[in-house]
């Protein structure tokens, strides 16, 4: 029954693939999609290209696979997303076997899985085109085998990990090595560090004993080395390429830092929702007191790593939340690692009480931003956590705040950035087929993202002040900025969207909530045609 569910909710999740507009989008996907079809466009296979060259910001493993979709179910948002819902389904697969491994119990694994199916993390990342989702993968694939070359005293198990993750250096880059060799070092530093009666002791035995190990992550560079030597030797632009990937877009980023550290720290608590008060307090009590279970070095492994990919991130100029996704998964292990089980951790008082908090937060954004459909289930929410909070029967009251908590992202997705979303481009513009579009917008990304959605138009980009230049046969322009367009153009049709950037302070943020002046907010996006004149 379990697993029927699972693909039942699979398959719906699937469906929302072909959207284009996702409720929790991300700007890079944008250029991914655009990659991918432009490469197809023009027949570039092996090498991807945007904007007519190649691209020199990401390796090709996701534009591969993309077009491998796009060949065989035809272009759409569908087949190219399709590679990230994959590997989720992947994902959870693999987590839900770690997770049996460590706790031995089949209904803690559904649990952790359904929880861990349920959060942020996965609702975002396995239903758009980005690496991150296929990084998750690829970095507990290796912690899952390295812990299972130890269990069973076979090297085989590490060994295939460390090829694997060669693959992953065609998805980002050298950043999932440097994933794995801080992992290595954290297990190293937990068995080659001791403090006893206040002094440091450190052994080189442990190094010695795992030489084979370290010596076995030498295959983890096999596909990087092939793939570097074929842009180098047999490309026109391949050291061009590697220079810009590798001195720009890799090393360029620890340069300066522009954004506050502060983001990477919320990443966590963001994308473990909504049980990041749960997951968050079993790590606090393993702090507060350790323990010597058989789990205990495991468990220390995963943390001490945890905390070295963290401040590793703090370390570039770019500081987004979403770079700790690959090791979201590590935490809802933590509570197999600590023999808790989920009905405790659940039923806290912390947790089971903040649910109806929660709801009756959303009640309240509902009433503000008059939203009925959600108004009516975050109600039905309060009295559904409420009423489990209320149940003298365990077993009742632990699946009504579980379900109760399962649900609130999908209902924020459902009720509250559904609603709030910005018109489809595609129903706005529905006679541009076959026509040249000009968009007038302050950078390229703009274009990419009408024409991914316009497929059958030719859309070109344009700054305000080079749209004569730049757009000298266009049929109709989009202005998503201020533009003065001569007078044979005649405006046919405008809607609003959210803006991207705001300049606002927080009085007057707070000014237009209280007025409820969406416009604050927003930006008018003009559609022109052009006219002859008399």
């Amino acid at each position: 029954m379990y697993f029927v569910l699972l693909i039942i909710l699979s398959a719906l999740f699937a469906m929302t693939l072909g959207i284009p507009d996702v409720a929790f989008p991300q700007g890079d996907e944008i250029m991914h999609i655009r990659s991918i079809r432009e490469s197809l466009e023009v027949g570039s296979y092996t090498l991807p290209v945007l904007s007519g060259l190649p691209n020199p910001y990401k390796p090709p493993l996701l534009f591969w696979m993309g077009m491998f979709f796009d060949k065989i179910f035809g272009i759409s948002y569908f087949s190219e997303r399709l590679v990230s819902f994959l590997f989720g389904l992947g994902t959870l697969a693999l987590f839900y076997k770690f997770y049996q491994s460590i706790s031995k119990s089949e209904k803690e694994s559904k649990l952790a899985t359904l929880a861990f199916a349920f959060s942020f993390l996965s609702l975002k990342f396995f239903g758009i085109l980005m690496m991150e989702g296929a990084l998750v993968f690829f970095t507990l694939l290796y912690v899952y085998l390295f812990f299972k070359s130890k269990e069973k005293e076979n090297l085989t198990y590490v060994a295939w990990g460390s090829f694997l993750v060669g693959f992953g250096y065609l998805l980002k880059g050298p950043i999932l090595h440097i994933y794995i060799v801080l992992f290595l070092i954290s297990y190293l530093y937990l068995k080659m560090i001791r403090v006893r009666k206040g002094h440091f002791h450190i052994s080189f035995k442990p190094l010695l004993k795992e030489k084979q190990t370290l010596l076995l992550f030498s295959l983890s560079l096999l596909i990087p080395i092939l793939w570097i030597s074929y842009l180098y030797l047999f490309t026109n632009s391949g050291k061009e390429l590697l220079r810009f990937f590798f001195i720009t877009e890799n090393m360029g980023k620890f340069y300066a830092a522009n954004q506050s550290g502060l983001r990477i720290w919320g990443g966590w608590l963001l994308y473990t929702i909504p049980f990041s008060i749960p997951l968050f307090h079993t790590v606090w009590k393993i702090i507060k007191r350790t323990s010597n279970d058989k789990n205990r070095i495991m468990t220390m492994v995963l943390l001490v790593f945890l905390l070295f990919v963290t401040i590793f991130h703090l370390m570039p100029n770019r500081k987004d939340p979403y770079y700790v996704t690959p090791f979201i998964s590590f935490l809802f292990l933590i509570p197999a690692l600590k023999k808790e089980n989920w009905e405790t951790i659940i039923l806290s008082k912390c947790n089971k009480y903040s649910i109806p908090v929660l709801y009756f937060l959303l009640v309240a954004l509902a009433v503000v931003l008059r939203l009925p459909s959600l108004f009516a289930v975050s109600l039905t929410g309060i009295v559904l956590s409420i009423s489990a909070i209320a149940f003298q029967n365990k077993n009742k009251s632990f699946y009504g705040v579980f379900i109760s908590q399962l649900l609130l992202v999908p209902i924020i997705m459902l009720f509250f950035v559904r609603p709030m979303a910005d018109p489809n481009i595609a129903d706005q513009l529905t006679d541009v087929k076959g026509k040249e579009l000009c968009v007038i917008a302050e950078n390229p990304w703009t274009a990419m993202d009408v024409q991914n959605k316009l497929i059958d138009s030719k859309v070109k980009f344009a700054l305000p002040l080079t749209y004569r230049d730049t757009c000298p046969d266009a049929e109709m322009i989009v202005t998503f900025s201020e533009a003065n367009l001569t007078e044979d153009w005649k405006k046919v049709n405008s809607w609003f969207q959210w803006k991207q950037h705001l300049n606002l302070d927080s009085k007057e943020t707070l000014k237009a909530l209280l007025k409820m002046d969406k416009r604050t907010f927003q930006s008018e996006v003009n559609v022109w045609k052009k006219e002859e004149l008399r």
